[in-house]
């Protein structure tokens, strides 16, 4: 299952890894259809592993950031305190992934920290590179050829 090939879970305990393997579940999607809302608990953690989705974030104005890649990551307020989605997961083509509900997963990480805590991070990294190519291309449309500070 692609849950053990991708970096968010590299190097866990083969025991623990195949506890999280063991709550995962493949689910398909037809194009169009919408997987969250904005708004909508966030209750599961996708990775995708077929097609491509669109993530898309409205305030006043739109946002799209599609997803292309086999085994990237979704879905991640499911692991933040909120618990809220902040965009809407619309398919962009037929859509094949896999789902891994929050209960389930903190069930593991509360038996075992160290992993929680490990995982964490690398989704932190997964956040942070996503939002530094948002901050790029949101100056790119604006015309500007200077690196941005991020914090």
């Amino acid at each position: 299952m692609i849950v053990k090939e991708i970096d968010l879970f590299k190097g866990i305990d083969p025991t623990i890894m195949e506890k999280i393997v063991n709550i995962c579940s493949e689910q398909n999607y037809a194009k169009d259809a919408v997987l969250f809302k904005k708004g909508d608990v966030a209750d599961c953690l996708y990775i995708l592993e077929e097609g491509s989705i669109k993530l898309v974030i409205e305030n006043g104005g739109s946002i799209t950031y599609s997803l292309i890649d086999r085994g990237e990551v979704f879905g991640w307020a499911s692991m933040l305190e909120s618990g809220l989605r902040t965009a809407s997961g619309v398919c962009a083509t037929d859509l094949k992934v896999v789902k891994i509900e929050k209960e389930k997963l903190d069930a593991i990480f509360n038996l075992h920290p160290e992993v929680g805590l490990m995982v964490l991070k690398r989704l932190a990294k997964v956040i942070s590179e996503r939002l530094s190519n948002a901050y790029r291309d949101l100056l790119s449309a604006r015309g500007h050829d200077t690196t941005p500070s991020y914090g």
